[in-house]
């Protein structure tokens, strides 16, 4: 169950994300963090970060659901995956700033065993495929990134943690 779980989490955090990449570029949306777009959803206006927001955070859900037994421990492995994944996005604001986090993250769970080891090395091992071209600026995570890079440290947490 730890592979489905993660995959979901990991591949519904990397779409909400490329959905406001495109979404919010391509509209002109200047506004950035919860308060805005909640402030905005709250005026009955959805915008591209209310949508990631509300996609990361139900498949976080369900990824938690998946990977534990009790119920608390569901909704807070879903609050674990969907407050890294959007955690990490908010490092996001130079090069290398997102993927050094998760790189001083994730390589401590490396020296675990079990699917949580294995979940950080997919974590770590992505960011450091991409880092230098990160640096050089040649290319850049954008929400996409990293969204899908948090909530796969955030699947690692919990597969790694107890109960």
């Amino acid at each position: 169950r730890v592979r489905p779980a993660a995959g979901l989490a990991v591949l519904a955090a990397g779409a909400c994300g490329a959905y406001d990449d495109v979404t919010g570029y391509s509209s002109g949306d200047t506004r950035r963090g919860f308060r805005a777009h909640l402030g905005a959803l709250r005026d009955g206006e959805v915008t591209s970060g209310a949508v990631k927001l509300a996609g990361i955070s139900a498949a976080a859900l369900v990824a938690g659901a998946l990977l534990k037994e009790r119920p608390l421990d569901k909704l807070l492995a879903g609050v674990v995956i969907a407050g890294t994944a959007h955690g990490v996005n908010l490092v996001d604001v130079r090069p290398g700033r997102t993927l050094g986090a998760v790189l001083a993250l994730g390589l401590p769970g490396l020296l675990g065993e079990g699917p949580g080891a294995e979940l950080a090395a997919v974590a770590a091992g992505g960011a450091a495929a991409v880092l230098r071209e990160d640096l050089g600026e040649r290319t850049m995570l954008g929400d996409t990134g990293t969204h899908a890079l948090g909530a796969a440290l955030g699947a690692a947490v919990v597969a790694g943690g107890g109960r």
